[in-house]
């Protein structure tokens, strides 16, 4: 079985509410490498992370609260069409 791979996250949501945004795909691969040896964590689990500007944040933020919305719709949608199944419809005529 092919190991799983840990993948960095792309932001990170500070306790003060600030939005950072991970630029280590960025660097110079050596260089994410140096310093994932230097601090003893794989190059994958690194975050090298530059704050987003506040109009930046804000803009983000609108798209997560969108895609949350969004997935939670879907979710519900999928629920709806399962607690469906294996219901037989019932269609009345008119005579």
């Amino acid at each position: 079985m092919p190991r799983k791979r840990t993948h960095s996250a792309p932001l990170a949501l500070t306790l003060d509410g600030s939005l950072l945004l991970d630029e280590s795909a960025l660097l110079d691969p050596s260089l994410v490498a140096q310093l994932a040896a230097a601090l003893s964590v794989a190059p994958s689990s690194l975050f090298i992370g530059t704050r987003l500007p506040s109009a930046e944040r804000a803009e983000a933020l609108n798209r997560f609260d969108d895609a949350a919305a969004e997935a939670a719709a879907r979710i519900h949608g999928l629920r709806a069409k399962s607690s469906t199944r294996g219901r037989s419809r019932k269609t009345y005529k008119k005579v």
